[in-house]
């Protein structure tokens, strides 16, 4: 008890000191802040002295300080004022900094002393519990007993007790395998039945190969008035083995590599009688609106014309076959609600070029348009859509320019390729037409 009274005198004395150093600091801050305000107030003074100062310095060095002294004034007594100036102005400036540096100092010092009194209180207060802990306490006297003997043994040393059940369990399994050895020998097990093994027959497979159905006999139209008369077929004789190894070697070289290149040539030919005395043979009833049969896989339906669906897709084909295509009927939709036969594209008094005789001359050159398409159809499987041509016809049935309108199919090499092959028609001369610009859509769509 007496030990920590004088451990509390002693933290009390060191409180009271920091408290009594603490007074003494606030005081002489607060002394420098009274000093700092009254400089406060004077630091316009000295600003605008300062800058009075540095003007006059100037004035000086431009050589014109007559202006502000006056003439005939002391130099040496001006510059000993200017330097007294400015000695005051450094003055000021110097104890401002030293006010300001103390200030802090001393901010400083309050904040140690603050926390130092702060830890005393907190020491102060555990004495005080030390001491109400100690006057709680109270002594409890007894006698000592003797403690008994304990001999020093390991947990892993032997002992009579775990040995004695150890055996006893020992001795217990041990009869018990004994017992097991002796009865299952004795015990006899009926021997099983062997069962028949089905044997399960090797599975056999037959392949049956379907025969294909034979096509049914194509009907076969009378042919139409033909625009090109047929040519006479030549017996070709047969040629030998080695012949025919020589031309499929020529083939890969020379003009006949080219011949797809040259193909869409072959069909260049002339049109027959669509002038102004054009007449189509075998055509159908009229209709107040009529449609045209687009360029498709399925023209079947609406012209009895090209096969397209047996177009074939090798490279090359000399075209010999193209002379024999017929017409029976050709609709267009190039314009409607026309009640007459031959309905014609100018709306002028004089003759025009009528919707069937532009529907005749595309039909004809439809295969030359699939063997494009077919072509570029080799490098793209999925090319198919819609094509808008934009062309001009003039009077003598030549096309004068052919251009893309509008397409889906995003193929600029096969738009390039059917303009250009669409401005070789020719569409015959007629006298008296003017030249007409039409647009003439075409569906590209793969043969099935």
């Amino acid at each position: 008890m007496d030990e920590i009274k004088k451990q509390q005198e002693e933290v009390n004395r060191k409180i009271g000191e920091a408290y009594d150093r603490l007074n003494e600091l606030e005081n002489a801050e607060s002394g420098i802040s009274g000093e700092l305000n009254e400089l406060n107030t004077q630091r316009q003074r000295f600003a605008v002295l300062s800058e009075i100062s540095d003007q006059l310095e100037k004035l000086e060095k431009l050589g014109g300080e007559n202006l502000f002294w006056g003439d005939g004034h002391d130099r040496n007594a001006a510059r000993e004022h200017q330097k007294n100036v400015r000695d005051l102005v450094i003055n000021y400036d110097s104890r401002v900094t030293e006010l300001h540096d103390d200030q802090l100092t001393r901010e400083d010092s309050v904040e140690s002393l603050t926390a130092k009194i702060n830890l005393l209180n907190e020491e102060t207060m555990n004495l005080q519990a030390r001491e109400d802990a100690l006057a709680e306490e109270f002594i409890i006297e007894r006698e000592m007993d003797d403690v008994p003997f304990r001999p020093m043994q390991m947990p892993w040393n032997g002992d009579d007790e775990d040995q004695k059940q150890f055996r006893k369990v020992l001795v217990i399994v041990l009869c018990f395998t004994v017992l097991l050895g002796i009865l299952i020998p004795m015990w006899q097990i009926p021997i099983p039945d062997r069962i028949e093994v089905v044997k399960v027959p090797e599975r056999l497979a037959q392949l049956i190969v379907l025969k294909k159905e034979p096509p049914p006999p194509k009907v076969q139209k009378k042919e139409e008035k033909k625009l090109e008369k047929e040519k006479p077929k030549k017996d070709k004789k047969p040629q030998p083995e080695k012949a025919k190894k020589a031309r499929k070697k020529a083939e890969s070289a020379g003009l006949m590599a080219f011949k797809d290149d040259f193909a869409d040539l072959i069909d260049n030919v002339p049109v027959a009688k669509l002038g102004a005395k054009a007449k189509i043979s075998g055509k159908g009833s009229k209709a107040r609106k009529t449609t045209r049969s687009l360029v498709t896989s399925n023209v079947g339906t609406t012209s009895s014309g090209i096969n397209t669906a047996a177009l074939s897709r090798n490279v090359g084909g000399a075209g010999e076959n193209i002379g024999d295509v017929a017409f029976s009927r050709v609709e267009s939709s190039i314009g409607t609600d026309f009640a007459g036969e031959e309905r014609p594209l100018s709306d002028g008094p004089g003759p025009s070029r009528t919707d069937e005789e532009i529907q005749i001359v595309f039909d004809k050159y439809k295969a030359a348009l699939y063997r494009i398409y077919n072509r570029e159809l080799r490098k793209n499987p999925t090319l198919q859509g819609k094509m808008v041509l934009r062309l001009t016809i003039e009077p003598s049935g030549k096309v004068s320019a052919c251009l893309v309108d509008s397409s889906d199919m995003d193929a600029p090499t096969l738009d390039k390729k059917i303009a250009a092959r669409v401005k070789k028609f020719n569409f015959g001369a007629k006298d008296g037409v003017p030249t007409i610009t039409i647009l003439y859509p075409i569906d590209f769509l793969p043969a099935t």
